[in-house]
């Protein structure tokens, strides 16, 4: 085919080019640009650019359209609309456009160093949330999701680290699902638990789908929707892995029973929560937020324990989870004040105030920053019981409702949401 045979596409694409003062290294660099780099490398770009000016075979409609970004003009002008000619669009594949092709599909935005590094990244997150205020971890997460999903969005992987990708985003999701429902945004917390989901479905992978089923349960507990938060954590369970996130899942359907009151389902589910813990056999996917310990699950067998109006067993509930990060286990604030609060509400249910007053007082004292809307809520809960007539003229009782009252009016934005948060205990 010579230069005056050429279709009209072709004339059009070079003197574009020509009109740019681009080389055709230059207008290869420029189609990579326009695909955000996610092409073949620039030789084998050079010699597709040097074949589509030469008529020989049409680009597909992905470089038709990266060649009218480049230029800021649009397709249909550039190639036109009408049937190519029969000899164009029925030539053989050449063997250049098909390794061509190959080195398209090889190509990749991530290595492992980048993979490894969100990985890493998400486990550090959920370790730190335990100790630190919520706010600035969720902002260092937030920026963490944005760039998975600017990976996985304007780049090309291979399908495995595609999945992986997913993974973390997943991951991030589910932890942003969390702080966000302890902050009291509901409707971020939902948002972020529904994609989370989305994503882990898409991974395939097991031990994120239970994660996901984690957050989901929360949000919906938080939302008063208890049937569901049992459904959704029992269905994680059923799909998890033998970690202690299944040991977690089976604790949040029995706080889902409980405050529906049927305590016969929940303590069912605790039953399901020792033998989950009797069968662990690997570490767990993400750990800290996301791992559930000795005290943790006590706590929740403690709030099973208030439900069954069994105050004695409740506060040893208690006393024996305090005992377990005495002993060494990761200690964690949110818990650490859940428990507090649990155990102050049984000594209140045994109208023992020495004791309500004796379980409160850490807890009051946290600073602001530590004050999450979970933990607050439940505080305001005990504060409503100690202004019940049988307490009302006590001095002790007077003084705790004072102290209750700064304590809530001094949470700062960690205790402020968008309503609704429901008076679920905190379980960070």
């Amino acid at each position: 085919m010579t230069a005056g045979d050429a279709p009209a596409w072709a004339v059009r694409l070079r003197a574009e080019r020509e009109k740019q003062l681009w080389a055709v290294p230059e207008m290869a660099r420029q189609l990579r640009h326009a695909a955000g780099g996610a092409l073949p490398d620039l030789d084998s770009l050079v010699r597709m650019i040097k074949k589509w000016e030469a008529g020989k075979h049409l680009p597909g409609e992905r470089y038709q359209l990266l060649y009218g970004r480049a230029f800021g003009i649009s397709r249909e002008h550039l190639f036109g609309t009408g049937a190519q000619p029969a000899e164009i669009l029925a030539a053989p594949l050449g063997a250049d456009e098909v390794a061509d092709f190959g080195a398209w599909a090889e190509a990749t935005n991530v290595g492992p160093g980048t993979l490894g590094y969100y990985a890493g990244a998400v486990n550090r997150l959920a370790h730190d949330y335990l100790h630190q205020p919520p706010d600035p971890v969720r902002v260092r997460a937030a920026e963490l999701t944005r760039g998975v999903f600017g990976l996985v969005q304007n780049g090309r992987q291979r399908l495995d680290q595609t999945r992986e990708l997913y993974g973390s985003a997943a991951k991030l999701c589910a932890f942003t699902a969390w702080a966000c429902g302890d902050l009291g945004q509901m409707q971020a917390a939902d948002a972020h638990a529904r994609t989370a989901m989305i994503l882990a479905e898409q991974a395939d992978l097991l031990p994120v789908r239970a994660l996901a089923f984690s957050v989901q349960s929360k949000t919906a507990f938080w939302d008063k929707r208890h049937t569901e938060a049992a459904v959704l954590a029992r269905r994680g369970y059923e799909c998890s892995p033998n970690d202690t996130m299944k040991v977690f899942l089976a604790c949040q359907e029995a706080d889902a029973w409980q405050e529906l009151g049927d305590v016969p389902r929940a303590l069912e589910a605790l039953r399901s929560v020792d033998r989950a813990r009797a069968e662990i056999d690997r570490d767990d996917e993400v750990g800290g937020l996301f791992s559930c310990g000795l005290a943790r699950q006590l706590n929740y067998t403690m709030t099973v324990r208030l439900r069954a109006a069994d105050p004695a067993a409740a506060i040893a509930s208690a006393e024996q989870a305090l005992e377990a990060y005495r002993q060494g286990e990761e200690w964690a604030y949110g818990t650490w004040a859940q428990i507090r609060v649990g155990m102050a509400h049984g000594y209140l249910l045994l109208r023992e105030l020495e004791g309500v007053n004796t379980a409160l007082a850490p807890v009051l004292a946290q600073p602001p920053d530590l004050r999450l809307a979970t933990v607050v809520t439940r505080v305001a809960e005990l504060g409503r019981l100690l202004a019940q007539t049988r307490y009302r003229d006590d001095p002790l009782a007077r003084s705790l409702r004072e102290q209750i009252d700064e304590y809530r009016a001094g949470k700062q934005a960690v205790g402020r949401g968008e309503g609704g948060a429901g008076d679920r205990v905190s379980d960070a």
